[in-house]
């Protein structure tokens, strides 16, 4: 339990469940992360390996004319499935997600998904990246780090992310662009065959930014991982409840039924809208719920899969 911030210890701890999170697989079976290891998967690349005689039923594409030329001899490429892909992490740690109404905030649970699949990659051999979007010294801040695959790397993700997610703080209005910003950079910063898991909660997400999603989904395996609070969708039990946003303070008056219903089907509405087009383009979806243990969450997901 984090609570409202995280820390880079807190991160780091992470390490160790990480290990025990499955891997991420395209389809029916779907692990979370996949990697070190041959695959089927989109977009993967392919390294040569050697030269050698052509033999028939031979891919006539493979042949290479120069080493036939030289060798007076017809040669063909031989090629290896590439065994290493890189993982692109797409952190949200905007104040929109800084609430909570138990256990831990929104801006948490994003880190420490991060850090999971982050420690997960590094523990495959794969190599990992980051594009961050927060605050610094109370003004934006958007982060590129490409993937690499060393600790050292992985730890100065974790700094940068405890740095935006120690800056939030009430009564900073919620920046509704930044998720389409950090998209729009995706579909330049990840190569395809790259694997972008996207950490958000999605609510100011655009049309612009579901196309980039779709757009990211034609050459990279895609993943959305969706953290909310349970108040997301539901109002407290009929009340008044005293409530701030660090600045103001007001009651929540929860009493009326009809109340409670709209606010319910208003929130079912814009899931539904984001679900249906994220299966539209078969990008799985994951859901954290902020007021349960984020590790504990993302070990269960190999009995049921994605949501």
């Amino acid at each position: 339990m984090s609570g409202a911030y995280t820390s880079l210890e807190e991160l780091t701890r992470l390490a160790g469940p990480a290990r025990r999170i499955p891997l991420y697989q395209p389809g029916p079976a779907r692990a979370l992360m996949s990697g070190g290891h041959q695959s089927r998967m989109r977009g993967r690349g392919m390294d040569f390996e050697e030269f050698r005689g052509y033999q028939p039923g031979d891919d006539i594409r493979t042949i290479d004319w120069r080493a036939s030329a030289r060798t007076n001899k017809t040669q063909t490429r031989v090629y290896r499935e590439e065994r290493e892909r890189p993982v692109l992490l797409v952190v949200d740690q905007g104040p929109g997600l800084f609430f909570g109404s138990q256990l831990n905030f929104k801006s948490v649970a994003a880190a420490e998904v991060m850090a999971l699949m982050a420690w997960k990659t590094l523990h495959h051999g794969d190599r990992v990246g980051a594009l961050l979007s927060g605050l610094h010294n109370s003004e934006k801040q958007h982060l590129e780090l490409r993937p690499r695959r060393s600790r050292q790397h992985l730890l100065q993700i974790f700094q940068h992310t405890v740095a935006m997610n120690q800056n939030l703080k009430a009564g900073i209005p919620r920046d509704d662009q930044a998720l389409d910003k950090m998209l729009a950079s995706a579909t330049r910063l990840a190569h395809p065959g790259t694997l972008v898991v996207v950490i958000s909660d999605f609510h100011g997400i655009s049309q612009t930014g579901l196309r980039d999603l779709a757009l990211l989904s034609r050459h990279n395996d895609v993943m959305a991982v969706q953290v909310f609070d349970p108040l997301d969708y539901y109002l407290p039990p009929a009340g008044l409840y005293a409530v701030s946003d660090g600045r103001h303070r007001g009651l929540l008056d929860t009493r009326a039924r009809q109340t409670r219903e709209h606010y319910q089907q208003q929130a079912q509405q814009k899931q539904t809208t984001l679900t249906e087009h994220l299966q539209r383009y078969r990008i799985p979806l994951l859901r954290i719920d902020s007021s349960q243990p984020t590790d504990e969450q993302l070990i269960a997901m190999h009995r049921g899969g994605a949501q």
